[in-house]
């Protein structure tokens, strides 16, 4: 009975979670799309196309932002722990099909992204509570979504590395839980980030002022 309450949880409420939270996007980029796109009156002098893919790409140049070309750490931050919430994840749904078993050599991979993207979720807690310029910017979402995304870290790591039934309810009663959450916190901002990029890219490409970035000699 434990197995198969366990089971229905890993299948049918997770993916019933998905679905949700799938369905929230959706409403979420419709609503984006009745919205009256920008125009400029200004004449266009440089290629809107090419500065909007500019733009969408720009989070794969570190070195086009001042805040990650001098302070690297901060894209390996970034990287490190996006990856730990993709594959933290993307295991919940290779666990149920047995592609992961907790104790593997795949399951050992992804427990070192959950590590590391633990420790980066401490540190940018820390950092919003005692940096002011941080602070001031900060909303209880923030604080509330880091603490979420660590506390699922750690559950992760505890059903990945023990395997134990207990282990896996909690985890996957933590990934339900972030599925649903998440459309409705700051978290989904990734939705909004390619329309932003691209109405970015758009106006400043269409009036020739966005170009390709170089990359810094200091």
């Amino acid at each position: 009975m434990e197995q198969g309450s366990l089971r229905f949880l890993m299948e049918e409420v997770q993916y019933m979670a998905l679905t949700f939270m799938g369905l929230v996007y959706v409403a979420k980029v419709i609503w984006l799309l009745k919205k009256p796109p920008l125009s400029d009156r200004a004449p266009l002098k440089g290629n809107p196309v090419g500065g909007a893919v500019l733009s969408l790409g720009n989070i794969f140049m570190p070195w086009a932002m001042e805040s990650t070309r001098v302070h690297w750490y901060f894209y390996v931050e970034f990287v490190i722990f996006h990856l730990g919430v993709a594959l933290t994840i993307l295991s919940t749904f290779l666990i149920p099909f047995g592609v992961m078993v907790p104790g593997d050599a795949l399951s050992k991979l992804v427990m070192v992204f959950m590590a590391l993207a633990f420790l980066v979720g401490v540190r940018r807690f820390f950092r919003r509570i005692f940096r002011p310029e941080v602070r001031i910017i900060s909303s209880p979402d923030d604080y509330f979504a880091i603490l979420v995304l660590d506390i699922f870290f750690l559950t992760g790591l505890w059903a990945l590395g023990t395997g134990s039934t207990t282990a896996l309810y909690v985890f996957f009663i933590m990934t339900t839980f972030f599925l649903i959450y998440v459309p409705f916190s700051k978290i989904s901002h990734y939705i909004i980030y390619p329309f932003s990029r691209w109405y970015y890219g758009t106006h400043f490409g269409g009036r020739g002022v966005l170009r390709k970035p170089v990359k810094s000699s200091q």
